[in-house]
């Protein structure tokens, strides 16, 4: 916990707690990278299940780059936003339930990613393997939870 206290006595966590730019641009930071990871991994899951089908499957694996950019933006502005208050997040179960829930859909991301730059030639235009549709419905599920349960951080 003595880390916890320091990091929120740092010069960024009191600039993001104190200051009357620091919060809202680290929020606003948070909500694009958000919505960049999540809408491009939403799409790619959508195309996945049966939707979008004039869209090709190599197409999309070149969107993934700007979803993981997205993604790190979210993590640096998620750090900003944790270190104006790492004490009273790191306790809190809707906090702790989020990030797993973002690190699930990462996972989910990234074996996606993985089986379209392997596989998605073979797919041509159906639907692809039953495995892979089932980790597009627990993307789905993965990322709308921990957008839900990150907004439920602010109010719970």
């Amino acid at each position: 916990m003595g880390f916890l206290i320091w990091l929120e006595a740092s010069p960024l966590a009191d600039w993001v707690r104190m200051s009357t730019p620091g919060y809202p641009i680290m929020i606003t930071l948070h909500a694009i990278g958000m919505g960049v990871m999540v809408g491009i991994a939403l799409m790619l899951d959508g195309r996945l299940l049966g939707k979008f089908a004039g869209i090709p499957y190599q197409s999309l694996q070149r969107f993934l780059g700007i979803g993981w950019i997205g993604l790190g933006i979210n993590t640096v502005s998620g750090a900003c936003l944790f270190a104006a208050q790492a004490t009273q997040y790191i306790v809190d179960p809707v906090y702790m339930t989020k990030m797993a829930l973002v690190l699930a859909g990462a996972i989910t991301a990234a074996m996606l990613q993985t089986s379209l730059g392997r596989d998605a030639a073979s797919w041509g235009t159906g639907l692809p393997p039953t495995g892979v549709r089932v980790v597009a419905v627990l993307s789905i599920i993965f990322w709308v939870t921990a957008i839900v349960t990150g907004r439920l951080t602010a109010y719970l």
